[in-house]
């Protein structure tokens, strides 16, 4: 009998966990100092190939955050645990690019941890600003109605607004993450926010610990953003040059 019971409890924790939207894979790595060109190669040629073999991998480079702009990302998206079993390095295409990828020297593997969408995910290639927080002891539903108002106020202000909760490999927080597509709209958006008195409110009750305490907080841009910005530097350059 009480391994039924037990049965049961686990049913229904794994029901409540894994029953939401979509399934992210996020992996970081630390790049080797001297060898940045090879390690944004060698991910630049992974996202190919999991484009090419059904997969949506994402790569970033961080901003801001622990190990400043010296940390890639991998970040693989799901649409359910069914396709993730489909498709998650399942051709034989990822053996020889896993072998190449594990004899390089340019990345070390850092941590890695999945997440669960709590609502509709829409990949793209965005600056991705992200914030943990862990709910506070019996606040875990205040904390989600607390994120809900607050995506309410970002998007109004023009960010677009993800909210994930962290699975396995982690501690189970809850991510805030805002969206923008350029730098000039991120800067239009905060300067937006940043006159929104309701939200200033808002804000100072996340920051006085009332629901949910702060974990993390870091900062990444998608590298096809990260790239299109430095083809953008160059041809300034040259322009001035000229």
């Amino acid at each position: 009998m009480k391994k039924f019971k037990l049965a049961l409890v686990l049913f229904a924790f794994n029901s409540f966990v894994f029953s939401v939207g979509e399934i992210g894979d996020l992996y970081f790595y630390k790049v080797t100092p001297g060898k940045a060109e090879e390690a944004n190669a060698l991910m630049e040629e992974g996202r190919l190939l999991g484009q090419e073999t059904g997969m949506n991998v994402i790569i970033h480079s961080q901003s801001f955050g622990r190990g400043g702009d010296n940390v890639l990302s991998w970040f693989e998206i799901y649409d359910d645990y069914e396709q993730r079993a489909q498709t998650k390095y399942t051709s034989d295409k990822w053996n020889a690019y896993t072998e190449k990828f594990y004899a390089s020297d340019s990345l070390t593997a850092t941590k890695s941890y999945q997440l669960i969408a709590l609502d509709t995910i829409v990949p793209g290639d965005y600056i991705v600003t992200n914030y943990m927080w862990q709910p506070n002891k019996g606040k875990r539903n205040e904390t989600l109605a607390a994120l809900e108002r607050a995506k309410i106020a970002f998007e109004k202000h023009g960010f677009i607004v993800d909210l994930w909760e962290h699975n396995a490999g982690s501690k189970h927080a809850l991510q805030f993450t805002f969206l923008s597509t350029s730098m000039e709209n991120q800067a239009k958006s905060f300067a937006s926010l940043a006159t929104d008195e309701d939200w200033l409110i808002e804000r100072d009750r996340w920051f006085n610990g009332e629901w949910a305490r702060l974990v993390d907080s870091y900062e990444m841009t998608n590298t096809n953003l990260n790239n299109y910005y430095l083809r953008c530097r160059k041809l300034k350059l040259a322009t001035f040059m000229i």
